[in-house]
């Protein structure tokens, strides 16, 4: 623990800034000189200073433990390949993508505790009172999304505000999870009022991104571990902030639900929150997963790529037969056409019969995306918080502890995703909602974004009954090899038999090869076992934080 600690705190001293990425916060270098001891001298080094927490701070969760955690354990995809224990819940504390993403979280918390702890002691009276309030802003709704990762994957962690202290005794004992929520809320509650309403710059947080966080951070404390019963407190804070990002932010849904996946789309007004990668950067501030999701090179302009992903068979099931905008963005179909991708060969036709991963594929380098594609190395951010999540969060509090929800804001933002999701074709709105429909809702919507797993956590937390037979009957660890559409565009699951006759239905489809039971113990993952044997009160009971505010 203590390597991992330390590492991003030599980043911040060493004031690292990044090119590549032309017209970004990210490729600002300050102009005056400093040290360690005047490292912030000006607004602008103060800037720079916080810009590896968008990227270097996120990288080792961003490359694959990301997909493991948020997406293939929701059974959003799945590659008997790619790290399968996650989706058949077979995962073991010797897990390397259990590991990077505890090391990645504690990156970024203790990376946000040093920009805090500087600007206390080393800003320079050059710098202004209002870039210190907006950098701390950053760095607290930055730490507060890592603890949100973490309280949604373990439990239980250890809050840490000085990082000193870390170093000087890194055996700490780990904290109650009420106690790690209310640390969240803190950080959020400072940052939705500190930070602005347009970003300095593109990409940059704002009170929106903070606003947004808080309304989901008390949505899933509504019902953490109430017996059943969410809290009408919590509900009610999660309808006021989500209401006030969708009623008086100004911000919309982008038109075509597919421009949220290219390149020039990157800090769209649907973006609240984004890991900002810079194009064909360095290892350490890149997005690494093109070839991790690309299935093929002939999709990403010849460069490397062998991503062994295909959609979960549950997951395909849950698209309506109007939703194809939305199905085709995300994974390739038979058939499915892609214009931006192969431009200079008239357009891109997908004539497989599996379903391969399509969103995070935006084409090669000389496709529409400046030349900025390679091997490990993808143009696209990686989404922390859209739009999107903001109105299905309010329509999810709304309904609060109701069997449904017939009337109101909340159904109308509902039905706002659904009508850009389906172009205002087919049966996309709702007259009424059940909690059913938003699981649905948001697993489509959300879908190969690394966040599906977290809120399925949340509901777990609320009806663990509930969830645990739905995650039963996932049909995980099945992969249709053989997707086919018929004429009214239904999909069939199945394979050929041996004669070349097509064969639908699940025994047909690439079974899993282990027996899986979900239950109660298998929700949390375990502490990575590098992290226990350094620090043997991983295994103890969580105790009470002390807080400083």
């Amino acid at each position: 623990m203590r390597n991992n600690i330390i590492l991003p705190i030599l980043i911040v001293l060493t004031g690292i800034s990044s090119s590549g990425c032309k017209d970004s916060f990210l490729d600002r270098v300050p102009e005056n000189s400093y040290v360690a001891d005047n490292f912030y001298a000006s607004d602008e080094a103060l800037e720079a200073a916080t810009a590896p927490l968008y990227n270097r701070a996120w990288f080792d969760y961003n490359s694959r433990a990301s997909m493991y955690l948020g997406s293939t354990r929701a059974n959003d995809m799945y590659s008997p390949w790619g790290y399968p224990e996650f989706t058949t819940f077979h995962v073991t504390a010797l897990d390397e993508n259990l590991a990077n993403a505890w090391k990645s979280f504690y990156s970024v918390i203790t990376m946000a505790n040093q920009v805090i702890a500087d600007i206390k002691t080393k800003c320079t009276a050059e710098v202004s009172e209002g870039a210190k309030t907006q950098a701390i802003a950053e760095a607290r709704l930055m730490r507060a999304c890592a603890y949100f990762y973490m309280v949604r994957t373990w439990g239980p962690v250890i809050i840490i505000e000085d990082n000193q202290k870390m170093v000087d005794n890194p055996v700490l004992p780990l904290n109650r999870e009420e106690d790690v929520f209310q640390f969240i809320i803190n950080d959020l509650i400072n940052a939705s009022e500190n930070l602005p309403e347009t970003g300095s710059q593109p990409g940059r947080a704002t009170r929106w991104a903070a606003e947004g966080m808080l309304a989901k951070v008390y949505l899933a404390r509504s019902g953490w571990k109430k017996g059943g019963q969410r809290d009408e407190g919590d509900l009610e804070l999660a309808r006021q902030y989500a209401a006030d990002v969708c009623d008086n932010s100004g911000l919309e849904l982008l038109p075509n639900y597919e421009d949220l996946f290219k390149y020039k789309f990157n800090n769209n007004e649907e973006s609240l929150l984004a890991m900002q990668w810079v194009p064909l950067g360095e290892w350490g501030v890149c997005n690494t997963l093109l070839s991790e999701l690309a299935f093929s090179p002939e999709v990403v302009g010849g460069v490397n790529a062998w991503g062994g992903f295909y959609g979960g068979l549950d997951m395909l099931e849950q698209y309506e037969l109007a939703d194809t905008l939305r199905r085709n963005a995300t994974f390739f179909m038979n058939g499915s056409y892609y214009p931006y991708i192969c431009i200079a060969d008239g357009g891109y036709t997908y004539t497989g019969t599996g379903t391969p991963i399509k969103k995070g594929v935006p084409g090669g380098p000389d496709d529409d995306n400046d030349g900025y594609v390679a091997g490990m190395n993808s143009p696209l951010n990686t989404y922390i918080l859209r739009l999107a999540d903001v109105y299905l969060t309010y329509a999810e509090a709304c309904l609060g502890n109701n069997e449904s929800l017939s009337s109101g804001p909340g159904l109308e933002y509902f039905n706002k995703v659904r009508y850009r999701g389906f172009n205002g074709k087919g049966s996309w709105r709702k007259t009424s909602i059940t909690f059913d429909d938003i699981i649905k809702e948001r697993r489509i919507e959300h879908c190969v974004e690394f966040c599906n797993w977290y809120d399925m956590v949340s509901w777990y937390c609320w009806q663990p009954q509930k969830m645990l037979e739905y995650f039963n009957n996932q049909k995980r660890g099945y992969r249709a090899d053989v997707t086919i559409k018929d004429k009214q565009g239904y999909l069939h699951f199945g394979n050929y038999d041996s004669e070349g006759n097509f064969q639908e239905g699940l025994e047909y489809c690439q079974a899993p090869t282990m027996e899986i039971n979900i239950t109660d113990d298998d929700i949390f993952l375990p502490y990575p076992e590098s992290d226990v044997i350094q620090n043997p009160l991983l295994k103890e009971e969580p105790v009470p934080y002390t807080f400083n505010e």
